[in-house]
């Protein structure tokens, strides 16, 4: 398809560039020119850009989709006890199909509210990946690995994922690994993991120090923080990204530079959970690559990019208003996230010869009144409800609010059916 977004605003994330006037034109799947002349080009489709901001897609550097039946289910308890309590106990009760419906929730949510790619470690994998066929969303798809693991069995479950999906849907889905956390994989298991990541040379996803228990909890049983175990492991010398780092020392930090880790910040979650709050300036400027994520839905409620970004800049000026400036936290949700899933020379910002994963956001309404500055009127002024057009890989798949190619009413009594035969299931 060829598409045409004429007379609107772009923020293209190249080094704080704003046209306040322009075109964009996409040829399939790129962007294939950017100009605030008019050229002769032919075109399926056109859209009328004036009083819309364009910019790159967000990308929700960590999630898991299939738990969004778990949404509202358990709340105001911290970490283990929601999981030990609550999510392991249902989660071992999942069938494929729950995660099917799960994951659509969960993309069409996404879309709706500007996100064009994710990173994904969960179960069931390939039914959010089978959801990705319908929903057309870009995603890095890791099969979550923790002991006990007979054989290795998930270990060649994530082998069997890559070999089946890697590059797959016209270049949307890339496979890594997803070696859980420290808490639940031990020093042979990580050794096992990394040997594979390198031998098909594929990245890796994990969780990083989220607690002080975490931590705690790893220096009793090896003398290390969880930065050092996994060094040690060798899973660094694979493209990690590292999720929530919310206690990582000077030396973990100091590591994760060393190796180019991605750390990826999840305000909503880490609040929701009582875990703490990355301290974000710290980390950038540690020169370490920090992007955005919402995690799940069962433990964030919801899985806004739009609200990441504005609870990350609100609660860092917290100490001081110079921290995490409205430009630095849009980059944490689109380059650096692109970076982070190794996508960077494809998407995250808006440039001739780059996939064309764009959002469109409406600013003709009393919360973006007046347009004083466009880069500030994203973290502090934007609504979800401002998304108004979503194309991925030059494939428009939200159109004036509306979804090209889901069901909405179908996935919502799908899911919800889902859930209830979930929690009624022996």
């Amino acid at each position: 398809m060829n598409i045409l977004i004429e007379n609107v605003k772009i923020l293209t994330m190249v080094d704080g560039e704003v046209i306040k006037n322009g075109n964009i034109y996409i040829e399939n799947e790129k962007i294939k020119k950017i100009t605030s002349d008019k050229i002769d080009f032919s075109y399926d489709k056109k859209i009328d850009g004036k009083n819309y901001l364009a910019m790159p897609g967000f990308v929700n550097a960590h999630t898991h989709v299939g738990m969004s039946l778990f949404r509202n289910f358990s709340d105001d308890v911290e970490l283990m006890t929601w999981l030990n309590e609550k999510i392991w106990p249902l989660e071992d009760k999942l069938i494929a199909e729950d995660v099917y419906w799960a994951s659509l929730l969960s993309q069409a949510e996404m879309i709706m509210t500007g996100t064009t790619s994710f990173a994904d470690m969960y179960y069931f994998e390939d039914q959010t990946i089978k959801a990705l066929e319908k929903s057309k969303m870009r995603a890095q798809i890791s099969r979550g690995l923790t002991l006990e693991d007979k054989d290795c069995t998930k270990i060649k479950e994530n082998i069997d994922l890559f070999k089946k999906y890697e590059n797959s849907q016209d270049g949307r889905i890339n496979i890594a690994f997803g070696p859980h956390a420290v808490y639940t994989t031990d020093k042979n298991y990580l050794k096992e993991i990394n040997k594979y990541a390198k031998k098909y040379k594929m990245p890796v996803h994990i969780h990083l120090s989220e607690t002080k228990t975490e931590n705690t909890d790893c220096m009793k049983r090896f003398n290390q923080s969880p930065t050092e175990v996994f060094e040690e492991c060798g899973i660094f010398e694979n493209k990690t990204i590292a999720a929530h780092g919310v206690y990582l020392s000077d030396k973990d930090l100091g590591i994760l530079s060393k190796y180019d880790v991605s750390v990826v910040h999840n305000p909503s979650s880490n609040l929701k959970l009582s875990s703490g709050f990355l301290d974000c300036t710290r980390v950038i400027n540690k020169k370490i690559n920090l992007a955005m994520g919402t995690d799940s839905s069962a433990s964030n409620n919801n899985l806004s990019m739009i609200k990441e970004i504005s609870l990350a800049s609100l609660v860092s000026k917290y100490k001081n208003p110079q921290n995490l400036k409205a430009y630095d936290v849009l980059k944490m949700a689109t380059i650096n996230g692109a970076k982070a899933l190794g996508l960077d020379d494809k998407i995250g910002t808006l440039e001739e010869g780059k996939l064309a994963d764009i959002i469109l956001i409406d600013l003709n309404n009393p919360n973006h009144t007046p347009q004083n500055n466009l880069i500030s009127s994203l973290p502090y002024s934007t609504f979800d409800k401002d998304v108004s057009y979503v194309i991925i890989n030059g494939d428009l798949v939200y159109d004036n609010k509306k979804f090209v190619y889901l069901n909405e009413k179908e996935i919502i009594k799908n899911a919800e059916e889902s859930f209830q035969k979930l929690r009624n299931r022996k």
